[in-house]
């Protein structure tokens, strides 16, 4: 759990830093980090596992396996704001 959370503090200064990024040189230069954190993010999911997602039931109380669901759940929804975040501002007329 720790390590997630290490994660997601992680996770979240990369994306403050993409959204705070004021010209697309900057944010162009933040993109190997930001890659990174995506990566290691992916991979700590895989580690995670779950039914239905290829990994092995996850061990503990149902309380535990609960929360563990959520916190992987806050990390997929993190995740995908990045992504979403990483493409480029549409212009408008």
């Amino acid at each position: 759990m720790a390590a997630m959370d290490s994660q997601m503090k992680a996770m979240r200064e990369m994306h403050e830093k993409m959204v705070n990024a004021k010209t697309p040189e900057e944010r162009n230069a933040l993109m190997a980090e930001h890659m990174k954190a995506m990566q290691e993010g992916m991979a700590m999911m895989n580690m995670m596992g779950g039914p239905g997602m290829g990994g092995k039931p996850m061990p503990g109380t149902m309380n535990e396996r609960q929360r563990m669901m959520e916190r992987r759940m806050d990390m997929m929804q993190s995740m995908m704001q990045m992504m979403m975040d990483r493409l480029p501002t549409p212009v408008t007329k």
